[in-house]
């Protein structure tokens, strides 16, 4: 696996990105219904999604193909070790209610030919290279130990790693049964939101069989502008410096093959788009739901899926204040 790990991150982005398609998460007006509370096909396909990650994490390190440890606190000093994940997933959350994606739906919109996706992406190019140019030097050392050496729910409550999965387990399948007796399925999708969640799943044991790491797409980004300051001081500077990485570009590329795979090999029903979201705001979007994926170090899928399906403490708080920011931005949106 070591000697090709470009290819295998396309491979592995492949599955992640024919996934979203197949699941309808990747369309703006089930983003945007969520945020409004008007539409839980994300929330249904997310638990699912987040569910059947934990049980492949625990399979892949049965297996010994990696130790995937969970997530630890992204901080700025502020005012908390976990302000990093406050504040960034709150911007992700405001982006996201903007331009109705987050970081890796919106390679499945690319790829189905979403009008607002071309603009989302750009800003999308424009977040991560300021926040490769200026923001990193926002993220702090985290100083509490105790965050840094029980980064889980549980080990934070001295509780067993078995037991707290299995109560995780419950409460996901839970929220699906809630959310689906209380709001219907949604048409124009090609599979319930349930079951493309367990294919998410599916693609998070794909990318630790291929990668040894777990779903995360915003990290692309930010090797996007990597790469820009990397060219510039090459090309203007003459400065000679080691190529930045590329393999989580190649994962967001791979995601974007993988759903247009998909949509080219089977008749993708087309989701009932009735939200217009302009230009202006679809580029101010893609570049707040980067910076907050950035400050928060992981994005929908890296701390929505992969982080809270370890109980990850960041992941949880970065999530909570995913949905609160873009949950209370909507409704300001509406109040205006």
């Amino acid at each position: 696996m070591a000697s090709t790990p470009v290819v295998n991150s396309v491979a592995a982005g492949a599955v992640f990105g024919a996934a979203l398609t197949a699941a309808g998460v990747y369309s703006p007006s089930v983003i945007i219904g969520q945020m409004r509370l008007s539409d839980f096909h994300m929330l249904k396909a997310f638990l699912a999604a987040s569910a059947s990650s934990a049980l492949a994490i625990i399979l892949a390190q049965r297996l010994n193909l990696t130790s995937c440890k969970p997530r630890t606190p992204n901080t700025l000093n502020l005012f908390s070790p976990y302000d990093g994940n406050i504040l960034g997933g709150s911007l992700l959350g405001i982006g996201m209610a903007l331009s109705g994606a987050c970081p890796g739906t919106l390679l499945p919109q690319i790829a189905t030919g979403v009008p607002s996706g071309p603009y989302v992406l750009l800003g999308g190019i424009l977040g991560g290279i300021f926040f490769s140019g200026f923001g990193k030097k926002w993220i702090g050392k985290v100083e509490d130990k105790d965050a840094l050496s029980k980064p889980t729910v549980y080990q934070k409550l001295g509780g067993d790693r078995g037991n707290a999965m299995a109560v995780y387990e419950v409460i996901c399948l839970g929220g699906i049964g809630a959310a689906r007796n209380l709001y219907p399925e949604k048409v124009g999708v090609l599979l319930p939101a349930a079951i493309g969640g367990l294919w998410i799943g599916f693609s998070q044991f794909s990318s630790l069989y291929l990668t040894g790491a777990t779903l995360g797409v915003s990290t692309a980004y930010e090797q996007l502008g990597d790469m820009y300051w990397w060219l510039e001081a090459r090309i203007l500077e003459g400065k000679k410096r080691p190529m930045p990485s590329i393999r989580g570009t190649a994962f967001a590329v791979g995601t974007m093959l993988g759903a247009l795979a998909l949509s080219v090999a089977m008749d993708i029903p087309s989701p009932n788009e009735s939200i217009e979201i302009s230009a202006t705001r679809a580029v101010i979007g893609g570049i707040l739901l980067v910076l907050g994926a950035r400050i928060a170090g992981g994005c929908t899928s890296g701390h929505g899926i992969s982080g809270m399906s370890q109980l990850s403490n960041s992941s949880i708080i970065t999530s909570m204040a995913m949905f609160a920011g873009g949950i209370g931005f909507s409704a300001l949106l509406r109040a205006l």
